[in-house]
């Protein structure tokens, strides 16, 4: 067989002229070999200089260490029979082999080594660079190398591909002609076979470990054994631990208030846990957990356990129930000497993580302030959770504050549930009203000022915070002080940094110019209206006394705004003829007695409720404590409304 495929070869390199017998892989290489210049003659392999290699090597150690177990093993089947198995890349150099020692001179002699360049254009037909060229696998014996250097050698390969089709490289078994053996090439064939499969898994391994260290959570695998088999990178983070220490953990111990072996290997229960505190290496972690089960046919094979921290689950849940700052010092106007000087404090104070106490009446913008100062902090990409304190009944205060675990009152939601402090850690929390804090509440408010910790009603532990508290009221808190109705150690605690803030009527100097912004806003609003102030109008609001300040301001500019049929807003830009309108104007106009308005609201509000006060301050929004203070500030006489009812 030999010689006739010398004497096919010879006629060709002779004259040009192929015979029938040949094979057209084989023909059409020796075209593109004596179209390449090719040297029959010749052959031997050249090496590529050492950094070419490296280069190669290391682009390709997947590839090389995904094929080694699959060249040893074949190597183990055809040794007895003097055969090489060999790994190239794409362009053909000899990137790993396995050299039988009975043709290892041979290899020496051809250069055939790792580092040495096997494409058609080097050393002309071989099994190598010929299926790289036609990506076929081939077969190629003795004299059907190009070159008559190989007529002694016999070569088997098939390309390797990668999971888009590109080829990346190609699988060799090589030998003496006169060993050769057709099932060398069904091996070659079913090796790059199997080597690309075993590709395609390693890039589903690839892509399952991104997609793990992509996700938020932490994810843990354990099998039935509770032993950690697999986590993510964000396990570690949250553990803070390495990942080969994580595996040793003892999973019973760490969640031994957890019957995983019942519910979720035996029943295969989801668990679900809103809120839980784990111990891990006398480290604690508070997280969200959620266990399933792996389930395999009808068998829990294992479970997997998926955590988040739970002040990111607070920081996303702040932002979602939209517990941030929309305001900043900008958003101040002020053309006010005393004001600007109040801003620049603020703003001085802002990257300190020292208490702040507002002081100011109703209406003169307090919380514009705390959230101006918050987004000036160092805080400003945490939350900002703003709390009415006079809008919280006495009973809920502390659970709304403080947190509260599960089953540790009659209503209590399962898991337990985060308070405002909570929910505020890593950024600010600004109370509202603090001098409506019931008395009970402000010796716990104050120590966990004090501690930064705070223990949740029904725990049994310390929690760390990490809060910017401001503080804000209307009323006096000295005179709150005195009378017995404000803790003295508390105001100092809360008054580190005081800002009063003048009413509006002490400032003439904003009025216009807030005014002003007002209709610039609702001009905004409204696409093609262009209204204006008269100087009339301008006039009354210059005389009024603004016991409501900018809140008042705000709502006499929309009402002339909204009640004006023309573009110039004056005094008499209000319906005409409405005499009830008309009588709201005068009051406008001048000022009046809100202490009788506001008595007059809460007897109405008694009588309608039949004397029922905790029904009466539901119908108002006010808290419990602030309607009784009311009835005894204003004198009010229940068994005189419970007759009159």
């Amino acid at each position: 067989m030999l010689n006739k495929l010398k004497k096919r070869w010879q006629t060709y390199v002779e004259t040009n002229v192929v015979l029938k017998d040949v094979r057209d892989d084989i023909s059409e290489s020796w075209r593109r070999c004596r179209k390449l210049g090719v040297d029959h003659m010749a052959g031997k392999g050249t090496k590529v200089p050492d950094d070419v290699l490296g280069e190669s090597i290391l682009k390709k150690k997947e590839l090389i260490n995904l094929s080694r177990p699959i060249m040893e093993n074949v190597f183990e089947m055809v040794k007895n029979t003097n055969y090489s198995v060999v790994l190239t890349d794409e362009k053909g150099i000899i990137i790993d082999l396995i050299i039988n020692n009975d043709i290892k001179e041979i290899h020496n002699n051809l250069n055939f080594v790792n580092g040495s360049l096997w494409d058609e254009k080097s050393v002309g037909t071989n099994a190598i660079g010929t299926c790289l060229a036609t990506d076929r696998p081939i077969q190629v014996i003795g004299p059907e190398h190009y070159c008559e250097y190989h007529h002694q050698w016999t070569c088997s390969a098939a390309p390797i591909h990668n999971s888009k089709g590109e080829i990346i490289g190609s699988f060799d078994i090589s030998g003496r002609a006169e060993d050769v053996q057709a099932h060398t090439y069904g091996i070659a064939v079913s090796s790059a076979n199997c080597i690309e499969k075993q590709l395609i898994i390693s890039e589903s391994y690839h892509l399952m470990d991104t997609t793990y260290d992509a996700i938020l959570d932490g994810i843990m695998i354990i099998d039935n054994n509770l032993k950690v088999v697999r986590i993510n990178n964000k396990i570690s983070e949250l553990f803070h631990m390495e990942e080969k220490d994580i595996l040793k953990i003892d999973i019973s111990k760490i969640f031994s208030g957890i019957d995983i072996e019942n519910n979720i290997f035996i029943n295969k229960n989801k668990m679900n846990f809103s809120d839980i505190t784990i111990f891990v290496e006398n480290k604690k972690i508070e997280c969200f957990l959620n266990i399933v089960p792996i389930v395999v046919g009808d068998e829990v094979t294992g479970a997997v356990l998926l955590m988040r921290e739970a002040k990111q689950v607070r920081k996303e849940v702040s932002k979602i129930a939209g517990f941030n700052a929309n305001y900043t010092f900008d958003s101040i106007i002020t053309t006010d000497l005393r004001m600007n000087e109040l801003i620049n404090t603020a703003k001085k104070i802002s990257k300190t993580n020292c208490s702040v106490l507002i002081e100011g009446e109703s209406g003169t913008g307090k919380e514009l302030y705390a959230q101006s100062i918050h987004n000036e902090s160092n805080r400003n990409n945490g939350p900002f959770i703003a709390i009415n304190c006079s809008a919280i009944p006495k009973e809920l205060f502390e659970s709304e504050l403080f947190s509260y675990e599960g089953g540790s009152f009659t209503g209590a939601v399962k898991g337990g549930r985060p308070g405002k402090f909570e929910l505020a850690s890593g950024g600010t929390i600004f109370l509202d009203e603090i001098g409506e804090v019931p008395l009970e509440v402000q010796s716990k408010l104050l120590r966990v000022l004090d501690n930064n910790k705070i223990v949740r009603i029904g725990g049994s532990y310390e929690r760390d915070l990490d809060v910017r508290v401001i503080s804000a009221t209307n009323r006096n808190l000295i005179d709150e002080v005195s009378k017995g109705s404000f803790r003295q150690d508390l105001y100092f605690r809360l008054n580190v940094i005081n800002l009063r803030i003048p009413p509006l009527r002490k400032r003439k100097g904003d009025i216009i110019e807030l005014a002003r912004y007002f209709l610039k806003g609702l001009n905004a609003e409204n696409d093609g209206i262009n209204k204006k102030f008269s100087k009339d109008f301008e006039e009354i609001l210059m005389n009024h006394q603004w016991t409501g300040n900018v809140r008042e301001l705000r709502n006499i500019i929309q009402r002339a705004y909204y009640m004006s049929d023309k573009e110039l807003i004056n005094s008499v830009g209000f319906p005409k003829g409405d005499a009830e309108i008309k009588e709201d104007l005068e009051k406008v106009s001048c000022t009046f007695n809100l202490k009788d308005i506001e008595k007059d609201n809460i007897e109405q509000a008694l009588l309608a409720n039949m004397g029922n006060a905790m029904k009466a301050a539901k119908d108002l929004n006010i808290s419990k404590a602030t309607i009784y203070r009311k009835i005894k500030m204003y004198d009010i006489n229940l068994n005189n409304i419970g007759k009159m009812a």
